[in-house]
């Protein structure tokens, strides 16, 4: 039996990581961990080893724990309380990266990432490189934009309204000017350049998909991470899309929490018709699309049906008839891209299960994708009927895995089977502690995790890009319909 421990330096959270060669050896390991933890006290806690190296031998059990104190972790422990202890057995076969659309990025995420992450600083500032020179993109200030003089005021009074509001904030505050960084042109490929460089970056740390699925444009990205496209090819393809996207006229999206069945009375004349079914979330989760006068027409049928509903902060219509024009543009887009094979089993929006060879090489049925029914929960079903599948989720907050936790599906012990890498819009954890959480899981799961690659500092001379609050300002892309009332969250459409 062994027993580690390692500090995201210089946060003070620490992760403990245990393996036994069996389950009854393992508990008894975390009690005595529970036990020493406590005679220890903090200042024993505090100088456990800064640089995990946890071995474990084949076939062996695993737990870990990330906590900030000796008694914290203690209790966990001795609770084995899910949330905070990651356990599993197996060699990562299903482990699965959920790549999201936009509608929840927000200047200065993956500022920790870029700081205590190699290998995500690498692909990040390539896929930047790439969008600049090839596509007139400076995005880097946008994602780290520059100090202002009322930064520290601001961030203050972020923090206080994010820990007021944790729970109960209204993601879709509307403000008068929404930021560049939800602009369609920008968000998207912004988005596929922070979740590719976090995709390759975990496959470095030795964590590799065994799966994958996205939502929407993360789909782009999932493909490419896939090897359907290189990320040249890719980073072309997301961008002229995006701005083909961004010549639509306006149009409006509609999240209700009702399956497609119940809408057939209330929409009568609307669905099929001007309306389009733009994505199916769950059995009780679709979202519609269409004409602004549309969807309001339908906010209004609905909302005197009793059912429940939600405009969406989209100025788009994605996935709907309205989006048919663009068919044309992208298939010649797709065209001029070598498209192969997927390395890597990948899920389709279109048909809700896995993406046939001749599909992922058609520039056709990448065409349409954009105007046919996203069937996320499809997705989800096929997800949950892999063996023990561990669900990561790449992208801000975990949009996608709240969806899978609420699927019909999903087994009794899910919650143990997502995995966060960074935060959400109103989240104060830090993103170096996040990471540290999601390496314990997947070591816990089966990774060969590299912990040294979690520990190395920034090379002198590194760009630092500073740390910025998020600011909840109206997203201009489609949210996703929630588990409960469709506006607990912003997920994009297109």
């Amino acid at each position: 039996m062994t027993v580690r421990a390692s500090s995201p330096d210089p946060a003070p959270a620490r992760l403990l990581t245990l393996s036994a060669p069996t389950v009854e050896a393992l508990e008894r390991a975390t009690d005595e961990l529970a036990d020493r933890l406590d005679a220890a006290g903090e200042a024993g806690f505090a100088r456990l080893p800064a640089v995990p190296a946890p071995r474990a031998e084949p076939g062996a059990v695993r737990r870990a724990v990330l906590a900030d104190s000796a008694a914290n972790a203690a209790r966990w422990l001795r609770k084995r309380d899910v949330r905070r202890v990651f356990g599993g057995a197996g060699d990562g076969s299903s482990r699965v990266f959920l790549f999201s659309g936009v509608g929840d990025q927000y200047p200065g995420l993956g500022t920790g990432l870029y700081r205590c992450l190699p290998a995500f600083r690498d692909e990040l500032d390539r896929c930047f490189g790439l969008l600049a020179d090839e596509h007139g993109l400076d995005l880097r200030p946008v994602l780290f934009p520059p100090p202002t003089a009322g930064d520290a005021g601001e961030a203050q009074a972020a923090g206080a309204a994010g820990a007021a509001a944790e729970g109960s904030a209204d993601p879709f505050d509307r403000h008068t000017a929404p930021q560049e960084i939800h602009r369609t042109v920008v968000a998207q490929p912004l988005l596929f350049a922070l979740q590719y460089s976090l995709a390759r970056a975990l496959t470095a740390l030795g964590a590799p998909p065994a799966a994958l699925a996205g939502y929407s444009v993360g789909e782009y990205t999932a493909a490419c991470v896939a090897g359907v496209f290189p990320v040249e090819d890719a980073l072309r393809l997301v961008t002229g899309r995006a701005r083909l996207v961004d010549e639509l006229p306006p149009g409006a999206m509609l999240a209700v929490a009702a399956g497609p069945e119940a809408l057939d009375g209330p929409l009568a004349g609307l669905l099929p018709g001007p309306l389009s079914l733009a994505a199916l979330n769950g059995p009780q989760q679709t979202v519609l699309s269409g004409p602004v006068e549309a969807v309001e027409e339908a906010l209004g049928r609905l909302t005197g049906a009793g059912l429940p509903c939600q405009r969406l902060a989209t100025a788009h219509a994605y996935h709907s008839a309205m989006t048919e024009p663009l068919t044309g543009p992208l298939e010649e887009l797709l065209g001029t891209v070598p498209l192969a094979r997927p390395a890597i089993p990948l899920l389709s929006n279109v048909t809700g299960t896995w993406l046939r060879d001749e599909e992922a090489t058609s520039p056709a049925f990448w065409a349409r994708q954009l105007s046919r029914t996203l069937r996320f929960s499809d997705e989800l079903a096929t997800v949950w009927r892999l063996p023990d599948p561990l669900l990561v989720e790449l992208g801000p907050g975990q949009a996608l895995t709240r969806l899978a936790l609420g699927h019909p599906d999903r087994p009794a012990n899910a919650l143990a089977s997502v995995v966060q890498t960074l935060p959400g819009r109103l989240e104060r954890r830090p993103e170096r502690e996040l990471l540290l959480a999601a390496a314990g899981r997947l070591w816990a799961a089966g990774a060969a995790v590299d912990w040294s690659a979690l520990t190395e500092e920034p090379p002198a001379g590194t760009e630092e890009p500073p740390v910025h609050p998020a600011q909840p300002s109206a997203p201009t892309e489609a949210p996703a319909a929630s588990t409960a009332a469709p506006a607990a969250r912003t997920e994009e459409h297109g």
